[in-house]
């Protein structure tokens, strides 16, 4: 019989984190365009190598700033974990409304086009940026789990969470964008991304909630 550690949920918790901001339907349209900047002719692997790193040192930072506040607001008590329980559920709420907690930025990122390593390296930072606001209910809530764990746990389970953006992104993301398009209709599996992906969300909150989760 194969069971789960706290570890391995939490892990667990933030690749599907990742992969539903993934399918965020105002991120999912704009996959073929930063594919088509990452893999330009020019210097493609080391901008490719530069662009995962930038990318998940973005989300890595932000799990290490989450980890940081919370470590200082969970020795108030008990109290806190119901708070971030009310926190991920409203943010699962916010996601099926496609609610925005925070206002988003343009940045030109085709001036990285053709560029190496370091091109790669702000291109990442720049894209993980940009999608913060687009997907910030469900970044939002794995800020929160977050939260409860030391630095370094942090710093991983964002790590983790990256990839789970990353990896879908750059061997496949052209493709599925096409697919969910032409196939399904862009009203069809944004509905259910958003249904689905709140709905988890929103279940985990109440969980946490009531204390019937641990991390």
């Amino acid at each position: 019989m194969v069971t789960l550690t706290q570890t391995d949920i939490s892990v667990w918790l933030a690749i599907f984190h990742g992969l539903l901001a993934f399918f965020s339907p105002c991120v999912l349209p704009l996959i073929p365009g930063f594919i088509g900047i990452i893999l330009f002719k020019e210097k493609r692997i080391q901008r490719l190598f530069g662009f995962f790193i930038g990318f998940s040192f973005m989300f890595a930072l932000l799990g290490a700033v989450s980890s940081t506040i919370g470590g200082f607001l969970l020795s108030f008590g008990s109290i806190i974990e119901k708070i971030i329980g009310i926190g991920i559920l409203l943010f699962g709420f916010a996601y099926i409304l496609e609610l925005q907690i925070f206002k988003g930025k343009s940045i030109n990122v085709w001036r990285f086009k053709g560029s190496g390593f370091v091109g790669g390296l702000m291109l990442g930072a720049a894209i993980g940026f940009i999608w913060i606001p687009c997907s910030s209910p469900v970044l939002g809530s794995m800020l929160l789990i977050a939260a409860q764990k030391s630095i370094l746990k942090g710093m991983w389970l964002l790590f983790v969470y990256s990839l789970g953006i990353s990896i879908p992104f750059l061997t496949l993301g052209t493709l599925i964008s096409k697919v969910l398009s032409k196939s399904f209709g862009k009203p069809t599996w944004e509905k259910w991304t958003k249904i689905i992906g709140g709905s988890f969300i929103m279940l985990l909150g109440i969980l946490i909630l009531f204390g019937k989760m641990k991390f």
